[in-house]
């Protein structure tokens, strides 16, 4: 009675309620006493009860989570118990017995997944739900032995409640799939596994049951990951120890040490161990012994309990204990002989303690074997031995009456078998009060628990962090609070005086404003995230604020939206202003006075813009994005209405004005301020056409390549742009006439005012249209090539032109495809594109006018030819015909053809040739006048400076040449010396002077093979013919010593390789004085004395070779200047340079004056060419070349 009154008392249910009526007694009477601040949250009954409410809900809803995750775990167990076979002995055809084993197995599951079991059984009902525990709460013990060790037969006889036995009539229940070689005992205080004595052994198939026994560990952990286990009762027959020999014990005791090993390895716990020794009724004896006790003895364990601190010591405590046993047998041996009246049985019973004692080796070899503590293996928790005893079936074992026959080889007797009595001896209590009472001895999994514990410190940690935490927030925010109130009450001191200091005039000017304005938007130090240290419910910034932000709000009411109205005002008021910008101004002052047509937006725009224009640099980033926010929070406000009168004088006057700009025209500069196309990138050519565009391009106004056309002006700009926004702006701009410029917007009728519409879109889209062009005709006049000062650049250029990877194509395609604003067919690609409400606008607008029968049919071109029209033949080029190429291939084809070209050149004249003549340039010329730009100025450019090029390099070439030619030699040869310098007494030699003169000499060489292509020879003089409109030389430069050169040789050389002269002399008077005139030319003789005129002929050299000419007279005069003797190769030349010559009635005739002392001689002279070689002017004034 008592117990149970004790047990009603500690009941958990009843000091849960009792727990909870203290904690809502305890919100009820202290809960208004609670202030956070100066708040009273459960001041009020309703508020106390909700609290009150709220917490009983809590509990309910821990304990409801708190056996849902109990019933959770317990369904997770059921399942595991119920998984499948493997998939290949599912498949296997299941027999009858088979089937109905899985059918029993799965109706039991289904009942334990909503049992609950008590002392009494399963529960039900409300007792289910308060005192019950599922089957994962309860104790689970595994039971491993042999097979026929007795396991089985001490479980039916153990004394337990089996509660599903009432369901199927078998208290065990056999398991499938994973569990197949299991049989399941539940019990209302535990549920026991009797494993396949095979698992023990291995003896049959020991890979499969290796594996078996693997998978049914795995299973455990599975079902139950904290604690798989609470105890292991490991089962040896009596018999076995009797029977068997040492080796076979020993073997047995291994195979049972291997299998808990395995059991600590899998499960990661230590578990106790209860050692029964089984059918201890076939000791003989044993039934005649103990046949005089009552149930209650008989139901008392019969065997040893190992103290639990001396757990490591146990195997070595056996014998004490068992000697103990056996002596308690010894004391009742009188007792019980005096008690039996049948001889038979007095000699078993007197002969029981001795068959008892015969165990004591073979049972303590077996423990020590299979519990021995060792240093490699975890140790294990053997409790204790106990005899027991399910049932008297069997021959008993008698080893002293057969050690007695073996000795002296008497025959054995046979002992007459038990009989069964169904009677269990020393097994009903050993289950409940010693194994199920020790459930708590096994240990959990060490990582599970590790990782539990670890939460639950972290739990406490947190709760008890937070606790502290939340109070020391509190704290932390009152006085912070405090100080912050206090803080606000200063600055707000210091703005009034801020405020009164500020100039208080009518005034455009906000630059005065911003500091009252930054202290006032700021007085209550707004912050988005509150910090910590002032919030945790305290915060009395949100007060603040407001009140600091309703004076903000005033002050830019009355300060700052005033100066607004002055500053748009004075905008007006200025003098030859934009139009664009006056409309702007006029539109921004009258929603300043009109409510109805007030834009935010549009009001900012204005604004912000006419600030950038205004202030320019002279405000920092800082102060202009701080203007920005006082706008915004002004225009956040609501509509902004000034407070200035309106000046309608001044609307009246630009509304005039502005009425006078055409309507279209002001669209679209509308349509530019506000910064159209801007979102479009700018058309560049580096863009399209890669990285080697500025290796070929450039921009003839000097502009760099990065800048092209603006966005505005591409075909995106033109479809995803202004087509986009023309319609918007232009019914905007014409719904503001009506208020802004006080002009009716549209007709009344509505056929009329869609024509209108449709007309004002076209006028606006034409003047788009016509910049359009205009900018885009002016970028393409304005590519141009790089120049090419050099024909290794002309090469270059020309390589790029032609390569696959060349720049030009991508660069044209993409031009004509930015002019190219109709697709094929000639349909408008925005139409495509018009969106789903312009789509029902315009068929709302053909349906009016059909009706209407004003609409008039556009059968016209588009509007959009006004650009495709100008740039058709840059499409023609780019476009292919179909089948065939594209104008533009031809065209690189051709500039393929100009670099080979220029290789050529290139190669001729580094070896010092003459370039190869080819007509492609004048053809490349050609085909440029029928291609668009800028193909056409490309084209001319690169074939003009290419031959300009290769013009200049040959004649830098040959320029070199003539200097290291004929130059250098000339200057060491001839230059300076006879007959070139008549003043010189040094002599050009005659070889000299034929190398350098002479047919085939280095003048003559070089002259034929170099330049003669170049040289106009049929003028005079001679000139060079120009190439590519260049010369190949300066016409007064080294050309006309070449010249000369030829007149000199034709004079000197007129039959060989050798410089000569023949000429002829024929006397034609003489003075009287002389008798005789001797003239000998090496040799020669020429001879006058007053007789017949006959001519002599004379050959330079002469004969002799003696290179002299000597004049003779008679009789001689005496200090004759005239000189007699003239020696070197050139003395004939010498000769006549004292000599008076006058030409003849014939080029080479001449009459030759000897004067000798003032007595003359006259030969009248015939040369063999029509040059005087002794007046040659070719001789004189040549001079050595120094290039061209």
């Amino acid at each position: 009675m008592i117990k149970k009154l004790l047990g009603l008392v500690f009941n958990r249910w009843l000091l849960l309620a009792l727990v909870l009526l203290a904690l809502g007694v305890a919100i009820w009477i202290v809960g208004p006493l609670v202030a956070i601040a100066e708040r009273r949250p459960l001041e009020t009954e309703s508020a106390r009860w909700i609290a009150i409410a709220s917490l009983g809900v809590l509990v309910v809803a821990l304990v409801a989570w708190k056996r849902w995750r109990a019933g959770r775990g317990n369904a997770a167990v059921v399942n595991q118990l119920l998984a499948a076979a493997p998939a290949g002995e599912r498949a296997e055809a299941e027999s009858a017995d088979l089937k109905a084993v899985r059918q029993r197995f799965e109706q039991a599951m289904g009942a334990l997944q909503r049992a609950r079991f008590g002392r009494g059984g399963v529960l039900s009902g409300w007792a289910a739900r308060l005192r019950g525990r599922y089957l994962y709460e309860l104790p689970w013990y595994l039971i491993v032995g042999a097979p026929g060790s007795g396991k089985t037969t001490a479980l039916h006889n153990c004394g337990l409640n089996f509660p599903l036995a009432g369901n199927g009539g078998e208290q065990a229940l056999r398991g499938v799939g994973g569990t197949r070689n299991c049989d399941w005992w539940f019990t209302d205080q535990a549920v026991l596994i009797d494993t396949a004595g095979r698992f023990v052994t291995q003896d049959s198939d020991r890979e499969n049951d290796r594996a078996t026994w693997g998978g049914f560990l795995a299973l455990l952990r599975r079902a139950r990951p904290r604690q798989p286990l609470n105890g292991v009762l490991v089962t040896v027959s009596a018999s076995d120890l009797l029977a068997r020999d040492a080796g076979a014990r020993a073997h047995y005791a291994a195979t049972v040490r291997e299998r808990l090993n395995e059991l600590h390895e899998h499960l990661a716990i230590r578990f106790p161990v209860y050692v029964l020794v089984t059918k201890s009724d076939l000791l003989a004896g044993f039934v005649d012994y103990f046949a005089t006790i009552d149930k209650e003895q008989r139901a008392t364990p019969w065997g040893a309990t190992f103290p639990l601190q001396q757990a490591g010591q146990a195997p070595g405590r056996f014998g004490p204990e068992f000697d103990a046993l056996l002596q308690r047998l010894s004391d009742g041996l009188i007792e019980r002989l005096q008690g039996e009246r049948d001889p038979r049985a007095r000699a078993r019973i007197y002969g029981f303690p001795s068959q008892f004692a015969a165990l004591r080796g073979a049972l303590q070899e077996f423990l020590e074997a299979a519990f021995a503590p060792s240093t490699y293996e975890p140790e294990s928790l053997l409790r204790g031995f106990y005899f027991i005893s399910g049932t008297q079936e069997g021959t008993p074992i008698d080893r002293v009456l057969g050690s007695i026959a073996r000795s002296y080889r008497l025959e054995r007797a046979v002992l007459a078998p038990n009989r069964a009595s169904g009677k269990s001896y020393f097994l009903n209590r050993l289950m409940g009060e010693v194994v199920f009472a020790e459930q708590g001895l096994a240990g959990t999994n060490l990582k599970w628990e590790r990782r539990r514990r670890w939460l639950a410190a972290g739990a406490y940690a947190a709760i008890g962090v937070l606790t502290v935490g939340t109070l020391g927030a509190w704290t932390f925010s009152y006085v912070n609070n405090r100080r912050y109130v206090d803080l606000v009450a200063g600055r707000a001191e210091r703005v009034r005086q801020l405020v009164q200091e500020t100039p208080n005039r009518a005034t455009p000017d906000l630059q005065p404003l911003l500091p009252a304005l930054a202290a006032t938007r700021s007085l209550a130090g707004g912050q988005d995230h509150v910090p910590w240290t002032l919030g945790s419910g305290l915060y009395q910034g949100r007060k603040l604020e407001s009140a600091a932000h309703r004076a903000y709000e005033r002050m830019l009411v009355d300060a700052v939206l005033p100066r607004i109205g002055l500053r748009i005002e004075e905008q007006l008021r200025l003098a030859g202003a934009a139009m664009d910008s006056q409309y702007e101004a006029l539109k921004a002052y009258l929603m300043l006075h009109d409510i109805q047509h007030f834009d935010a937006e549009a009001l900012k725009a204005y604004v912000e813009a006419d600030w950038d224009a205004q202030f320019g640099r002279s405000l920092d980033p800082q102060q202009r994005a701080e203007l920005t926010a006082h706008l915004d929070a002004l225009l956040a406000q609501g509509p902004a209405v000034s407070s200035l009168p309106e000046d309608r004088t001044l609307v009246e006057f630009h509304r005039a004005r502005l009425a006078s700009v055409q309507l279209p025209l002001r669209i679209y500069q509308r349509m530019r301020h506000r910064g159209l196309g801007s979102e479009f990138p700018e058309f560049t050519a580096v863009k399209v056409a890669g990285n080697n565009a500025a290796l070929v391009f450039q921009r003839a106004s000097g502009l760099p390549l990065t800048k092209g056309v603006p966005g505005l002006f591409t075909y995106d700009g033109y479809h995803r742009g202004f087509q986009k926004e023309v319609t918007r702006v232009t019914r905007q701009l014409a719904d503001e006439q009506g208020w802004v410029l006080g002009v009716a917007a549209t007709p009344q009728d509505p056929a009329a005012a869609v024509v209108a519409s449709d007309q004002l879109l076209d006028d606006v889209r034409r003047i788009y249209l016509n910049e359009y062009s205009t900018v885009w005709q002016a970028f393409v006049a304005d590519v141009r090539l790089q120049p090419m000062p050099g024909l290794p650049q002309a090469v270059q250029m020309a390589r790029l032109l032609s390569a696959p990877d060349s720049p030009l194509p991508p660069l044209m395609k993409a031009m004509s495809r930015e002019t190219t604003l109709l697709a094929a067919g000639g349909r408008n690609v925005i139409e495509k594109g018009t969106d789903t409400a312009t789509d029902a606008l315009k068929k709302g607008r053909k349906a009016l006018s059909d009706l209407l029968a004003q609409r008039k049919t556009e059968s016209g071109p588009r509007i959009e030819a006004i650009v495709d029209d100008r740039f058709a033949a840059l499409r023609r080029f780019v476009t292919a015909p179909e089948g065939g190429k594209a104008p533009l291939d031809d065209t690189i084809a051709l500039i393929g053809e100009v670099h080979v070209l220029l290789n050529a050149v290139d190669s001729a004249v580094k070896g010092g040739a003459a370039p190869p003549p080819s007509p492609l340039p004048n053809r490349v010329k050609s085909e440029a006048a029928r291609m668009p730009e800028p193909v056409r100025s490309m084209l001319d450019n690169l074939s003009q400076n290419s031959g300009q090029v290769a013009q200049l390099l040959v004649r830098q070439n040959l320029g070199q040449e003539v200097r290291s030619q004929v130059g250098e030699f000339c200057q060491q040869a001839v230059a300076g010396r006879y007959p070139l310098d008549r003043a010189s007494g040094r002599d050009a030699t005659q070889a000299d002077f034929a190398l350098l003169f002479g047919p085939g000499g280095k003048i003559d060489q070089l002259f034929q093979q170099k330049l003669a292509a170049y040289v106009d020879t049929s003028a005079r003089p001679w000139k060079f013919r120009t190439v590519e409109g260049i010369p190949l030389g300066a016409d007064n430069g080294s050309l006309p010593q070449f010249q000369r050169a030829q007149a000199i040789r034709e004079t000197f050389f007129p039959a060989g390789n050798a410089p000569s002269l023949r000429l002829q002399f024929k006397p034609v008077e003489m003075d009287a004085s002389l008798r005789q005139f001797i003239l000998d030319v090496d040799g020669q003789v020429v001879q006058y004395d007053h007789g017949p005129q006959i001519p002599t002929t004379v050959q330079w050299p002469g004969p002799r070779g003696s290179m002299q000419v000597r004049v003779q007279v008679n009789p001689p005069s005496t200090g004759s200047t005239f000189g007699a003797v003239f020696e070197g190769p050139w003395a004939l030349l010498r000769l006549f340079d004292r000599v008076k010559i006058e030409p003849g009635s014939v080029p080479e005739r001449f009459r030759a004056t000897f004067d000798v002392d003032g007595r003359k001689a006259v030969f009248e002279v015939t040369a063999n060419s029509v040059r005087n070689p002794f007046r040659l002017r070719e001789l004189s004034d040549f001079a050595c070349p120094t290039g061209l």
